[in-house]
């Protein structure tokens, strides 16, 4: 008898840049202490010293919850705007130079996956450029087993001008992708929810999905095809219920009964010329957030750092995917959204950055935060 094999990992190859001479360099390291020592660490240095520095320091599998928002492989050079001054926070080297991009990322990632705690996920911000590359290979680090989510959410501002020419080559970009991984498979999360309001209404009860163990009799009906929604003991008790809150309780209103019953009482009806059962859906204040983030900004310009992301962003990503007293990440924390919303939502931090724009950005945004600054540069 022959088993089923498991696909192996994918792997990519590259022919890697590093040299003997840059593995050679020393490091000088300089702790500052700000304020007092605390668990907030925030790094101006590449951050595969940073990481280095925490696997030295017993920070392996700790942290709960890593953002990273690495360079998108654009090419482009991205600036700090004061007023009508601007300089170069950082440049995106990488362009047409996609094995040293691979290089860079690679054992940056791998690092990172020795810092997740086991209940623990990574979020990595990217677009179109490179996202791609970028899956492939989390796929093989993290394990394609991990992988939860590709989110989507709303690129910055950049406005769509293909209707000046009479001919295109592709459509304009709207959004970026968030690759969401966990450590381990077996980690569940609760279900992330969002403000949303709707009335409460009817809706039918059966569905196209065919699964003949769902096909029973209910007023006298059994659907040839399809099914009905539910199994056949709640079904009924449904119907039970809209049963004794028609013949006791019609009065009120069917929603201000569910409220007198604690919300707790499901209804299914059966109106005469209406072909198929109905089901009462109640009225929400939330709903269970899916993978498609179109409904909050991606992009903030309050500091005037080029990339800087919203707070509404990383609210949901580290207020639903996290919990008060966690440790959270961000290796490329640029303007430091990261580490701002983790401090207001009672979460510890971490952060690195290697250019010194972001870092005087990021130290201004948490100049009443208490954390201890640490420079480690190459000789």
């Amino acid at each position: 008898m022959y088993l089923p094999m498991r696909d192996p990992p994918a792997k990519l190859y590259w022919i890697s840049k590093n040299t003997d001479e840059n593995k050679k360099k020393q490091k000088t390291l300089i702790v500052q202490k700000h304020k007092k020592w605390t668990s907030n660490l925030l790094f101006h240095s590449d951050n595969i010293d940073a990481m280095d520095y925490l696997f030295k320091h017993g920070f392996s599998e700790k942290i709960d919850l890593i953002y990273i928002d690495p360079p998108f492989w654009s090419g482009e050079k991205y600036f700090h705007r004061i007023k009508n001054v601007q300089n170069v926070a950082f440049e995106d080297v990488w362009k047409r130079q996609i094995n040293k991009y691979l290089d860079m990322i690679y054992p940056r990632l791998c690092a990172i996956q020795k810092l997740i705690s086991q209940s623990g996920s990574i979020f990595v911000h990217l677009d179109w450029h490179i996202v791609h590359y970028v899956k492939v290979i989390m796929d093989e680090i993290f394990g394609h087993e991990n992988f939860r989510n590709e989110i989507l959410v709303k690129r910055g501002r950049r406005k769509n001008l293909l209707y000046q020419f009479p001919s295109i080559d592709r459509m304009h970009s709207a959004n970026d992708t968030i690759l969401w991984y966990s450590k381990s498979a077996s980690t569940k999360f609760s279900p992330p929810l969002v403000k949303y309001i709707s009335n409460s209404k009817w809706m039918g009860f059966w569905s196209n999905v065919n699964r003949p163990t769902m096909r029973y009799g209910i007023f006298g009906i059994v659907p040839e095809r399809g099914q009905w929604k539910w199994c056949k003991a709640r079904a009924l008790k449904a119907i039970e219920n809209y049963n004794l809150y028609k013949n006791k309780f019609s009065s009120i209103s069917l929603e201000e009964y569910w409220l007198q019953t604690n919300k707790k009482l499901e209804f299914i009806r059966k109106r005469k010329d209406i072909k198929y059962a109905e089901y009462w859906i109640p009225p929400k204040t939330h709903r269970v957030l899916d993978n498609v983030w179109m409904d909050i900004q991606t992009y903030n310009y309050s500091t005037g750092y080029g990339t800087e992301k919203h707070i509404e962003l990383l609210e949901r990503i580290i207020g639903q995917f996290s919990k008060a007293g966690d440790l959270v990440a961000d290796f490329f924390c640029g303007s430091g959204t990261t580490l701002l919303v983790a401090q207001k939502l009672a979460r510890k931090w971490i952060g690195c950055d290697s250019s010194l724009s972001a870092m005087d950005v990021t130290k201004r945004r948490l100049e009443d935060s208490k954390f201890n600054l640490i420079n480690i540069t190459s000789l």
